[in-house]
Formats: C-alpha cells, sequence, structure tokens
C-alpha cells in the first residue's frame, strides 16, 4: 500500500553533484570574468602602443602597405611605400622583428621611425597612442555579463529541470565566447588559442541550442521517439567546431597547405552554417508550435521564436551583403550584439515567466516613490528651516543645525516606512481600486469556506469563487488523503470529469511534480509542473491548466489547486500572484482541519468510502426511498481473478490496480451515488432514484470501462482487468419488507451468478 512519505529525503549523492555543479558554475563565472578584465587591460596596453601602419616584407626590409585614418601614423609625415629601416636607432630586416620593438612603446613617448623614401633616408618622430575603444568595449562588456546573469539566474534561481541545466551551459558558453579577448599583449601565440577556444565554443552553443529549442515549452514524444537525435545535435555542432578550428590552427601555424581548405571551412561556417543554424532553430520551434496543445506552450514557442528570428535575419543580411560586395554598415558591429542577448532573455522569460516588466506594477511603485520623497523633502527641510531660524543666533548654531539635522534624519527614516505604506493604501485606492477588491473578496472567501462543512461543498464553491475572481476560464482542486497521502480530484470546472486522465487517475504524494508544488510554496508554470511529471501533465492537459499552487499547511502537503487560462487571455500580476499564495495558505488550514474530520469515512487505499460508512449511507438511503417511495439500486463488484495478479505480479502491483480500478468506477457514477469497498476486491455501490433497468445499464458502463482500462505496469504492459457485477432493486412495492442485509445478500448471489457463468458480465437478482 502507499503510504505518505515521513519528509522530505535527502540524497547525499544528488547533494554532491549539486555542490559540484555549484563550484563549476562559480569557477567559469570567475574565468568570465578574468577575461574580461585581461582584455580590458590588454586594449589599454595595445592602443598605447598603437602606431597605426601595416608592413609587408619587400626586398630584405618591411615596406609600410596602409596607414589608418585617426592614427598617430596618418598625422605623421610617414607615407604608403616607405621603406622602414630602423625604429629609435634600432636596425631591423623583417616585420616581425619590428614588431618585436614596438611591444616596448609607451603611451605618450615619441618613437624615431627611420624609412628610405625615393633614395633618401628620411627620419620622422611619431607619439604612439589611440584612445580606449570605450564604446565597443562596454557594449561587448553588457552582451558578456549579459549572459552570464542569465546563466546563473537559470541555475540558481529557476527550478532545477533539463531546460534550466541546458539554458545555464548556452548561456555560459556564449559569455565565454563573448569574453575572449582578441589580444593578449603579454602572449603573442593568444591568437591561435583564441581560435581554438571560440570554434569548440560555437560548436557546443550549437548542440545546446539545438538541444534547448527541442525540449521548450517541453519534450514532445516527436523528440523523446528520436534517442539519436539528441547525439546528433552534440556530434554536429562540436564535429564542425574542431575541424574548422584545427584547420584554422594549423593554417596560423605555417602549414600552408590548408589555405584553401582553411579558406573554405571559414566561409562554410559564417556563411552557411550560421544560417542553417538559425533556420534549424527554426524549423524545430514550427514544430514544437505544433505540437503545443495549450495556450501557454503556443505564447511560449511563440516568444522564443521572435528571440531566434532577429538572430537569422541578422546572419542571413550579412552574408548577402559580403556576397554583394557591399560595404558592411558601421552599426551592424553595434546591432550584433544586441542581436545576441535577445535570445537567451527571452527564453528566460518564456521558460520561467519572471515578470521582469509589470507595466501598472511600474506605474504604482514610481507613483508611490515619487509622492514619498517629495513629503520627506518637504518634511525635511521644514525640520531644518525652523531649527536654522531657531538657533541661527545663537553662538553654538553650527552644532545645533547639525544636532536637528541629525535627529531629522533620524525620525525621517524612522516613518519612512509608515509613510509609505500610508501612500500606497492611499494610491492604490484612488487609482488601483481592483487590488483591493480582490483582497477584499479573497478575505471574504477564506472566512466564509469553513462555514460550509464538507469538503464537496467547499471544493464547489471555492472552485466557483475563484473563477470569478480572477476570471479565469478553469478551476480544479485535488485533495489529498490524510492516510495515503493520495491525490484525487474534489471539484473543478474545467474538462470533462469522464475524462480517462480526469478525475478518473491518482496521483501519489511521492510524485515529483507534486513534491514540486510543495516545496516551491508560490504559484508555477503548469508547463513546469508537467515536465517533472508525466501523472500531473496528463490531468493539466485534461482540464486546460496553465498554473498550479500547492495547498500546504506547515510541511503537510493538503492539495493542489490548478488554475487555468483568464478569460482575458492576460496573465496574472505578481501582485494578484502573491495574492493566490497567501490565500493558499489559509485554504490548506481550512481544508486539513476539513479533510481529517471525514477521513475516517474514508478507505485508506482507493479513496473510497469505507465499508462501515458505506453500509450506514446506504441504510440512510433505504431509509429515504421507502419514505418517499422512490427506486434503489444496489451493486456488488467483484475484480475477476485478482488472486492471480497478487500471485503473478505481487501485492504492489495489485495495489495499484485497485487504486486505478476503484477511481475509474467513482468517475462513472453521478455525485449523488455512493460507492465504497466492501472488503478485499469487492466494491458496493448503490444508485438512488434508479430502478432495475436503469441500474443495469449503469453496471453495464461500469464493466466496460473498467475493461478498457491500460495499467501501463512495467512488469505486466498487456495486464487486462475485467469485472464481475451483481445488482438488485429495493422496488416501489417492497418498501419495508427487505431489510440492508436481505438487500446486499440479493445482490451477492447475482454476483455469484454472474461469476458461474463466466466472469466479466451483469447479472440482475
Amino acid at each position: 500500500m502507499n503510504e505518505e512519505s515521513g519528509g522530505n529525503s535527502c540524497d547525499p549523492t544528488d547533494t554532491m553533484k549539486q555542490r559540484r555543479a555549484h563550484f563549476l558554475i562559480l569557477i567559469v563565472a570567475a574565468v568570465i570574468c578574468g577575461l574580461i578584465g585581461l582584455g580590458a587591460y590588454s586594449d589599454a596596453i595595445s592602443t598605447g602602443r598603437t602606431i597605426g601602419l601595416a608592413l609587408s616584407t619587400d626586398e630584405g626590409h618591411p615596406r609600410i602597405t596602409d596607414i589608418y585614418s585617426n592614427t598617430p601614423a596618418e598625422r605623421s609625415e610617414l607615407k604608403v611605400d616607405d621603406i622602414l629601416l630602423a625604429m629609435n636607432g634600432e636596425k631591423r630586416s623583417t616585420t616581425d622583428a619590428f614588431i618585436a620593438i614596438s611591444r616596448h612603446f609607451r603611451r605618450g613617448v615619441p618613437v624615431d621611425f627611420t624609412v628610405r623614401r625615393m633614395g633618401r633616408t628620411l627620419t620622422f618622430s611619431v607619439t604612439p597612442g589611440v584612445p580606449f575603444p570605450w564604446s565597443v568595449f562596454l557594449l561587448n562588456l553588457l552582451t558578456a555579463l549579459g549572459y552570464l546573469l542569465v546563466g546563473l539566474l537559470a541555475h540558481y534561481r529557476a527550478p532545477e529541470g533539463e531546460r534550466a541545466q541546458v539554458l545555464t551551459f548556452f548561456s555560459l558558453a556564449v559569455a565565454l565566447e563573448m569574453a575572449l579577448p582578441d589580444q593578449l599583449v603579454f602572449m603573442p601565440q593568444w591568437a591561435v588559442f583564441r581560435l581554438t577556444i571560440f570554434y569548440v565554443l560555437t560548436g557546443i552553443q550549437m548542440g545546446l541550442e539545438f538541444h534547448l529549442a527541442s525540449i521548450i515549452p517541453r519534450r514532445y514524444p516527436w523528440f523523446d521517439e528520436r534517442p539519436r537525435l539528441l547525439k546528433s545535435y552534440y556530434v554536429f555542432g562540436l564535429g564542425i567546431g574542431i575541424l574548422t578550428s584545427t584547420v584554422l590552427v594549423l593554417n596560423r601555424l605555417g602549414v600552408s597547405d590548408l589555405d584553401f581548405l582553411s579558406g573554405f571551412l571559414s566561409t562554410l561556417l559564417n556563411d552557411v552554417v550560421l544560417i542553417a543554424w538559425g533556420l534549424g532553430i527554426m524549423a524545430i520551434l514550427i514544430v514544437q508550435l505544433r505540437q503545443s496543445r495549450t495556450r501557454a506552450a503556443r505564447n511560449q514557442t511563440l516568444l522564443i521564436l521572435a528571440g531566434v528570428l532577429p538572430w537569422t535575419l541578422f546572419n542571413i543580411v550579412t552574408t548577402v551583403v559580403t556576397y554583394l560586395g557591399m560595404p558592411r554598415p558601421g552599426f551592424f558591429d553595434v546591432l550584433q550584439p544586441l542581436v545576441l542577448l535577445v535570445y537567451p532573455i527571452l527564453i528566460f522569460i518564456a521558460i520561467f515567466r519572471y515578470h521582469m516588466l509589470d507595466v501598472q506594477l511600474v506605474i504604482r511603485r514610481s507613483l508611490v516613490l515619487f509622492i514619498v520623497t517629495a513629503i520627506v523633502i518637504l518634511l525635511f527641510s521644514l525640520i531644518f528651516e525652523t531649527g536654522a531660524s531657531r538657533f541661527g543666533s545663537e553662538i553654538n548654531a553650527g552644532r545645533l543645525q547639525v544636532g536637528i539635522f541629525a535627529i531629522g534624519m533620524l525620525l525621517l527614516g524612522l516613518a519612512f516606512n509608515p509613510i509609505r505604506n500610508w501612500i500606497q493604501v492611499r494610491v492604490d485606492r484612488q487609482f488601483f481600486p481592483e487590488r483591493f477588491e480582490t483582497r477584499d473578496r479573497l478575505a471574504e472567501l477564506a472566512a466564509t469556506l469553513p462555514s460550509l462543512g464538507s469538503l464537496t461543498e467547499i471544493g464547489n464553491r471555492l472552485i466557483e469563487e475563484i473563477c470569478e475572481i480572477f476570471r479565469l476560464e478553469s478551476a480544479t482542486l485535488l485533495v489529498s488523503d490524510p492516510h495515503s497521502g493520495l491525490l484525487v480530484s474534489l471539484a473543478s470546472n474545467g474538462g470533462s470529469v469522464t475524462d480517462e486522465y480526469g478525475i478518473s487517475l491518482l496521483l501519489d504524494s511521492r510524485d515529483p511534480g507534486v513534491q514540486l508544488i510543495r516545496e516551491a510554496r508560490r504559484v508555477l508554470p503548469a508547463d513546469l509542473i508537467a515536465e517533472s511529471s508525466p501523472g500531473l501533465a496528463q490531468r493539466i492537459q485534461a482540464v486546460n491548466a496553465e498554473m498550479g499552487v500547492g495547498l500546504v499547511n506547515a510541511d503537510t502537503l493538503v492539495g493542489i489547486l490548478l488554475l487555468g487560462p483568464t478569460i482575458t487571455g492576460e496573465r496574472l500580476i505578481p501582485e494578484e500572484l502573491d495574492l493566490l499564495r497567501l490565500f493558499s495558505l489559509n485554504l490548506a488550514t481550512v481544508l486539513e482541519n476539513i479533510r481529517l474530520f471525514e477521513s475516517t469515512r474514508y478507505e485508506q487505499l482507493t479513496g473510497l468510502l469505507r465499508r462501515e460508512a458505506v453500509l450506514r449511507a446506504l441504510e440512510e438511503e433505504m431509509e429515504r426511498s421507502a419514505r418517499y417511495e422512490r427506486p434503489l439500486a444496489v451493486g456488488m463488484i467483484d475484480l475477476d481473478y485478482f488472486k492471480r495478479v497478487n500471485d503473478s505480479w505481487g501485492h504492489l502491483a495489485g495495489d495499484t490496480i485497485l487504486q486505478r480500478v476503484a477511481q475509474c468506477l467513482q468517475a462513472q457514477l453521478r455525485t449523488t451515488d455512493r460507492i465504497g469497498r466492501y472488503g478485499g476486491e469487492e466494491f458496493l455501490f448503490f444508485l438512488p432514484e434508479t430502478d432495475l433497468v436503469a441500474g443495469l445499464h449503469v453496471a453495464e458502463k461500469l464493466r466496460q470501462a473498467v475493461s478498457q482500462l491500460d495499467f501501463q505496469l512495467p512488469e505486466a504492459p498487456e495486464l487486462r482487468v475485467t469485472i464481475s457485477i451483481g445488482i438488485a432493486e429495493l422496488g416501489t412495492q417492497e418498501f419495508g419488507e427487505h431489510s440492508l442485509n436481505e438487500l446486499i445478500n440479493a445482490a451477492d448471489q447475482a454476483l455469484l451468478q454472474a461469476k458461474r457463468e463466466g466472469r466479466n458480465r451483469v447479472i440482475a437478482a
């Protein structure tokens, strides 16, 4: 039998893995920050040494082939085609030798260049140094730190899951790539290392981005049915990255035979693979969009598409401009980092729904801050001016004014929060009255629910009021049995009560999705919950839920409230989500008290009425039927060959089957009907206002529903279970002639006859 877990287990292995992951993430973040710092340091030194000319070895001496604009070389008398003979009197014959000398240049210290021009030897003084490229540096810094921030938020702040991990690695890989310095003044061979790291990181990003697109908004069957697809993402990405970096590095090291291959791979990667990469991501997201069945899932996918589209279009436009021989616009260098940064931010918003900007919230807080600041400044001015006018003529006026200033600041500091809260209430009442209305209605609902008495009435009233208060299309309340911990649907106005994955599905308190809700203690996106629990995913889909909040009393999960989309299609704002969270605490206390009172009536394993409770309810119904002369049908149900199930696959499998069958039977009955576990694999049910003919129809519906159940037990994948049913009637002409035992015995005899005739059938007494 299922028992509620005694607490949250903590696996030492998982804890160690988490610590290692945290440590690794911090190391990568430190490396990224270190590379940014080293890049800035190298750029500062490099710009201080810059002269602004290009050299090529010609006729035994380097020749000036180009002079760049806005550089010291352009402002000097040096000219293109001058032959460079010496720097500061040091004669050299190769370009590399002069580059080695230039590494000792310092900003502002003139350097003498000796050149030969048209047979004449001339010497010119050039002062090295160009301005530090602050705009480019700050833009790259913003992009790198933006990716780093998204990666850290995804790792530390988002709920654990596959998407969070992939987004973390992807963001950190891009941040590391953006942080790679173009040069390191103390490492001449850095360019070779940079090429290797750059293209390998690009390959890793390619695999991660394909992986991420394939699981947003969730892993659909098309992806899980192709296990090799995930490996192919990384094999392709890393293969392209490693091959390209290897060829380019060998070419840089002087392997001249690779010139053509190096150029080909570089062109292929920059002009073809990048575009194919973006188009491939968009194609996967379009497939995901077609697979999405909820509005939230479609919105998430469309949001990611909006993030991918600018990057893909940028790559296409860049390639077209290059092939047409047109000059690349200068704003492209500014646009590229911004286009790159849009993608992870939109992914983060889409996956975890962080409300990074809520217009009403911004307006409210800005208005309150403005009013509070104005009042504080006014009060401080009055205090200071009063003190100055009162003590300004005294000898120790300076000290008194300082004392008044200090006391005034202390009083204003103590009064700041009360003033802010007072103003907040007034602003909300004047400009946002609906906030107070929502808060007041929730408070009234929380006070009213305990007086309703029964769980059923509380559930129905709660669903009705919650949908009206928050303008929701649907809502579903699941309640946990205090003995078994099983979650069953108490009330719902979304989906069909006879849906295969609706009311009839049991949920164990140890289910990963249930544990996620219990530990989060806040409103969570339904897609995030569904990702961690197939059972909850089915129920969420059946009731079209978009959000879920756990009803937790102390450390006990009392229930789960699943909320559908709003009627207007708008999302609930953060304040409404916070009100829901606070209301869930009150609701959990109410439900806990009621369910403990009612727990003595329900059977532990199946969640149905206990034998004593169903017999008592049947006796009361017989009295009511006799009083008003209304028909009553009573049935006995027995699982066929159930002993073989226990003997073949064990009692745990048997318990699972009993749970599913019990809930299937419950789902087929009306709310006025009653069913309970009579003993072992036997169930007793009765149908008020139902004669024998109608009772036979209901019993046949029960038999067919159970025969169609798919239990999906790993140890018995093809298992099917059938039931036999005997049904009897308390007819309108027989009131008072039959006792409770006689009526049950008549149904039981009919059940025995059904079993004798071959089982899996319904027999009337």
